[in-house]
Protein backbone atom coordinates (compact mmCIF):
# COMPACT_ATOMS: atom_id res chain seq x y z
CA UNK A 1 0.00 0.00 0.00
CA UNK A 2 2.94 2.01 0.89
CA UNK A 3 4.71 1.38 -2.24
CA UNK A 4 1.23 2.16 -4.03
CA UNK A 5 1.31 5.85 -2.64
CA UNK A 6 5.01 6.90 -3.20
CA UNK A 7 5.05 5.16 -6.70
CA UNK A 8 1.50 7.44 -7.79
CA UNK A 9 3.44 10.31 -6.08
CA UNK A 10 6.04 10.17 -7.46
CA UNK A 11 4.54 9.93 -11.28
CA UNK A 12 3.08 13.56 -10.23
CA UNK A 13 6.10 14.74 -9.17
CA UNK A 14 7.66 13.93 -12.71
CA UNK A 15 4.61 15.44 -14.59
CA UNK A 16 4.83 18.23 -12.32
CA UNK A 17 8.86 18.74 -12.79
CA UNK A 18 8.53 18.05 -17.14
CA UNK A 19 5.52 20.85 -16.78
CA UNK A 20 8.52 23.40 -15.48
CA UNK A 21 10.95 22.17 -17.61
CA UNK A 22 9.06 22.54 -20.98
CA UNK A 23 7.94 25.67 -19.34
CA UNK A 24 10.76 27.41 -18.79
CA UNK A 25 12.91 26.40 -22.36
CA UNK A 26 10.27 26.19 -24.45
CA UNK A 27 11.49 23.30 -27.15
CA UNK A 28 10.59 22.28 -30.32
CA UNK A 29 10.73 19.67 -32.75
CA UNK A 30 13.84 21.16 -33.82
CA UNK A 31 15.70 21.84 -30.44
CA UNK A 32 18.19 19.04 -30.14
CA UNK A 33 18.23 17.84 -26.10
CA UNK A 34 20.27 15.65 -24.07
CA UNK A 35 19.24 13.73 -21.32
CA UNK A 36 21.76 11.99 -19.07
CA UNK A 37 20.85 9.01 -16.41
CA UNK A 38 18.76 7.09 -18.80
CA UNK A 39 18.19 3.37 -17.27
CA UNK A 40 18.83 0.08 -18.40
CA UNK A 41 15.69 -1.49 -16.32
CA UNK A 42 12.12 0.11 -15.55
CA UNK A 43 11.26 -1.43 -12.34
CA UNK A 44 9.59 1.41 -11.05
CA UNK A 45 6.46 3.68 -12.86
CA UNK A 46 8.81 6.39 -12.72
CA UNK A 47 11.95 5.24 -14.20
CA UNK A 48 12.80 6.63 -17.75
CA UNK A 49 9.49 9.05 -17.43
CA UNK A 50 10.90 12.06 -19.40
CA UNK A 51 11.61 9.31 -22.28
CA UNK A 52 8.21 8.32 -22.09
CA UNK A 53 6.62 11.76 -21.89
CA UNK A 54 9.00 14.71 -23.68
CA UNK A 55 6.77 15.53 -26.66
CA UNK A 56 9.90 15.28 -29.34
CA UNK A 57 11.58 12.29 -29.14
CA UNK A 58 13.20 12.18 -32.63
CA UNK A 59 15.07 15.48 -31.55
CA UNK A 60 16.30 13.59 -27.99
CA UNK A 61 19.84 11.64 -27.02
CA UNK A 62 19.16 9.63 -23.89
CA UNK A 63 22.44 8.77 -22.41
CA UNK A 64 23.67 5.97 -19.73
CA UNK A 65 26.63 4.45 -18.29
CA UNK A 66 24.46 0.89 -18.85
CA UNK A 67 23.81 -1.25 -21.31
CA UNK A 68 20.25 -0.22 -22.39
CA UNK A 69 19.78 -2.64 -25.18
CA UNK A 70 16.89 -4.29 -22.87
CA UNK A 71 14.45 -0.93 -23.59
CA UNK A 72 15.58 0.25 -26.22
CA UNK A 73 13.10 -0.90 -28.67
CA UNK A 74 10.81 1.22 -26.20
CA UNK A 75 11.97 4.18 -27.65
CA UNK A 76 12.47 4.12 -31.25
CA UNK A 77 13.01 7.94 -32.06
CA UNK A 78 15.29 8.14 -29.23
CA UNK A 79 19.09 8.49 -29.90
CA UNK A 80 20.53 6.26 -27.16
CA UNK A 81 24.55 6.89 -26.23
CA UNK A 82 26.40 5.07 -23.73
CA UNK A 83 28.75 7.43 -21.67
CA UNK A 84 31.56 6.35 -19.02
CA UNK A 85 30.84 7.13 -15.78
CA UNK A 86 33.20 10.19 -14.47
CA UNK A 87 34.43 10.73 -17.82
CA UNK A 88 33.77 13.73 -20.24
CA UNK A 89 30.75 13.32 -22.60
CA UNK A 90 30.89 13.00 -25.60
CA UNK A 91 30.06 15.62 -27.52
CA UNK A 92 31.44 18.76 -28.52
CA UNK A 93 30.97 22.42 -26.53
CA UNK A 94 27.19 23.61 -26.82
CA UNK A 95 26.17 20.49 -28.71
CA UNK A 96 22.72 20.37 -27.72
CA UNK A 97 20.32 23.29 -26.89
CA UNK A 98 19.24 21.68 -23.86
CA UNK A 99 20.59 19.18 -21.71
CA UNK A 100 18.37 17.31 -18.46
CA UNK A 101 18.87 14.94 -16.02
CA UNK A 102 16.19 13.85 -13.33
CA UNK A 103 17.12 12.23 -9.66
CA UNK A 104 20.84 11.42 -11.47
CA UNK A 105 23.08 14.27 -9.52
CA UNK A 106 22.97 12.26 -6.26
CA UNK A 107 24.32 9.33 -7.63
CA UNK A 108 27.44 10.00 -9.46
CA UNK A 109 29.80 10.36 -6.66
CA UNK A 110 30.93 12.92 -4.09
CA UNK A 111 30.94 16.91 -4.10
CA UNK A 112 33.72 17.18 -6.74
CA UNK A 113 32.25 14.41 -8.81
CA UNK A 114 28.91 16.36 -8.58
CA UNK A 115 30.73 19.20 -9.90
CA UNK A 116 32.40 18.08 -12.55
CA UNK A 117 28.76 16.03 -13.79
CA UNK A 118 27.11 19.97 -13.62
CA UNK A 119 29.85 21.00 -15.65
CA UNK A 120 30.04 18.70 -18.42
CA UNK A 121 26.41 19.20 -19.33
CA UNK A 122 26.89 23.21 -18.67
CA UNK A 123 29.55 22.69 -21.46
CA UNK A 124 27.35 20.61 -24.05
CA UNK A 125 24.52 22.63 -24.22
CA UNK A 126 23.28 26.37 -23.61
CA UNK A 127 21.02 25.37 -21.12
CA UNK A 128 20.13 22.82 -18.29
CA UNK A 129 17.53 21.65 -16.59
CA UNK A 130 18.72 19.25 -13.56
CA UNK A 131 16.75 17.29 -10.91
CA UNK A 132 18.03 15.68 -7.49
CA UNK A 133 16.42 15.18 -4.28
CA UNK A 134 16.63 17.43 -1.43
CA UNK A 135 19.05 16.57 1.90
CA UNK A 136 16.50 19.35 3.25
CA UNK A 137 13.35 17.06 2.75
CA UNK A 138 11.43 15.65 5.94
CA UNK A 139 11.79 11.82 3.68
CA UNK A 140 15.21 10.57 1.62
CA UNK A 141 13.46 8.27 -1.22
CA UNK A 142 16.08 5.79 -1.42
CA UNK A 143 16.95 4.88 1.99
CA UNK A 144 13.58 5.22 2.70
CA UNK A 145 14.50 7.34 6.25
CA UNK A 146 12.52 10.28 7.60
CA UNK A 147 14.75 13.39 8.87
CA UNK A 148 18.25 10.95 8.97
CA UNK A 149 19.65 12.58 6.03
CA UNK A 150 19.64 15.58 7.90
CA UNK A 151 22.70 14.24 10.02
CA UNK A 152 25.96 14.67 9.22
CA UNK A 153 26.70 12.22 6.49
CA UNK A 154 29.03 10.27 8.13
CA UNK A 155 26.25 9.36 10.97
CA UNK A 156 23.28 8.94 8.04
CA UNK A 157 26.24 6.28 6.00
CA UNK A 158 26.59 4.42 9.63
CA UNK A 159 22.85 4.23 10.29
CA UNK A 160 22.48 2.99 6.66
CA UNK A 161 24.87 0.04 6.79
CA UNK A 162 23.84 -0.62 10.33
CA UNK A 163 20.28 -1.33 9.13
CA UNK A 164 20.80 -3.37 6.00
CA UNK A 165 20.96 -0.75 3.49
CA UNK A 166 24.76 -1.13 2.92
CA UNK A 167 24.39 0.28 -1.29
CA UNK A 168 23.27 3.49 0.18
CA UNK A 169 26.37 3.91 2.86
CA UNK A 170 28.51 4.71 0.34
CA UNK A 171 29.04 8.16 -1.11
CA UNK A 172 29.87 6.53 -4.87
CA UNK A 173 25.60 5.32 -4.53
CA UNK A 174 24.07 8.03 -2.57
CA UNK A 175 24.81 11.32 -2.06
CA UNK A 176 22.40 13.95 -1.15
CA UNK A 177 22.71 17.72 -1.64
CA UNK A 178 22.06 21.43 0.03
CA UNK A 179 21.24 24.49 -1.59
CA UNK A 180 24.44 25.59 -0.29
CA UNK A 181 26.14 22.16 -1.55
CA UNK A 182 25.45 23.63 -5.06
CA UNK A 183 25.79 26.92 -4.17
CA UNK A 184 29.19 26.64 -3.21
CA UNK A 185 30.85 24.13 -6.30
CA UNK A 186 32.79 25.91 -8.89
CA UNK A 187 30.77 25.78 -11.83
CA UNK A 188 31.62 27.37 -14.96
CA UNK A 189 28.03 29.00 -15.71
CA UNK A 190 25.54 30.77 -13.51
CA UNK A 191 22.44 28.32 -12.40
CA UNK A 192 19.40 29.03 -10.19
CA UNK A 193 18.70 26.55 -7.29
CA UNK A 194 15.13 27.09 -6.00
CA UNK A 195 13.11 23.97 -4.21
CA UNK A 196 10.23 22.35 -5.66
CA UNK A 197 7.94 21.29 -3.56
CA UNK A 198 5.68 18.35 -3.70
CA UNK A 199 2.04 18.61 -3.28
CA UNK A 200 3.14 22.66 -2.65
CA UNK A 201 3.83 21.95 0.67
CA UNK A 202 7.00 19.28 1.17
CA UNK A 203 9.88 20.39 -0.17
CA UNK A 204 11.19 16.86 -2.12
CA UNK A 205 13.67 17.82 -4.56
CA UNK A 206 15.92 20.94 -5.82
CA UNK A 207 15.92 22.29 -9.09
CA UNK A 208 19.25 23.51 -10.89
CA UNK A 209 18.26 25.37 -14.36
CA UNK A 210 20.18 27.66 -16.04
CA UNK A 211 17.90 28.77 -18.60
Amino acid sequence: MTKNILSKLSLTVRAGQLKIMLDLTRPTPQTQVLDVGFAPREDLPDTNYFEKFYPFPNSLTAASTEDCRAVKSKYPGVNIVRIQPGKKLPFRNNHFEIATSWATLEHVGNYQQQEFFLNELLRVAHKIFVTTPYRGSPYEPHSGFFFLQWLPLNWFRKICLYTGRRFWAKTANLNPLWVRDIKSMRLTKPVVVSVYQTLKFIPSHLLITSV
